[in-house]
């Protein structure tokens, strides 16, 4: 009875997998929470993990082509200062842990967090010319609708994406990395 409870557990996760044609006619997913959803327990695997090793989700509406990437770490301030600002990512040491003295306002302890970056690509292109131009794509090719996200600021659901509270009703996705 175990083993076929197991089985019938696993049998609801399984996921269809349906093919659409993108804005250029190519082939992509059908968008399912189950394509950008976290896949199994190791960080790996995680979406955010695929988009910090250089993967980018690319996600149509029926009009629209966006890009959601990693753009880098910054520094996050932790503490009971709440008059210091975050230190500019190229002053903070490579360790994820940063003590600063501040006088006699005692120490501010930063950690570094990862952003992301969601944009609207001003044209839909062939994956073969986007390839060709770099992925993620150039500053000119897209339009930054929000920078420095943090990971919690974007909330998949089963009809789409939420970005810092906009809903975009999603179609299609797919992964491309770099190389």
């Amino acid at each position: 009875i175990c083993f076929m409870q197991n089985a019938l557990r696993q049998q609801r996760f399984v996921r269809e997998v349906t093919i659409q044609y993108n804005l250029c006619n190519e082939p992509w997913l059908k968008y399912s929470i189950s394509i950008v959803a976290d896949k199994g327990l190791k960080k790996s695997l995680y979406t955010s993990a695929r988009l910090k090793k250089g993967e980018v989700i690319y996600l149509e509406t029926h009009f629209n082509r966006y890009e959601l990437c990693f753009s880098g770490e910054k520094p996050r301030s932790i503490g009971s200062n709440s008059s210091a600002s975050d230190l500019e990512p190229e002053k903070h040491q490579n360790n994820s842990h940063h003590h600063l003295q501040n006088g006699d306002r005692g120490a501010m302890e930063h950690e570094l967090r990862d952003v992301f970056r969601w944009s609207r690509c001003k044209k839909a292109m062939p994956e073969v010319a986007m390839r060709s131009i770099g992925i993620p794509l150039p500053a000119e090719q897209v339009e930054v609708l929000q920078d420095n996200l943090e990971w919690e600021d974007v909330q998949w659901s089963q009809t789409g994406v939420w970005v810092s509270g906009k809903e975009y009703p999603l179609a299609r996705v797919h992964f491309l990395s770099a190389n």
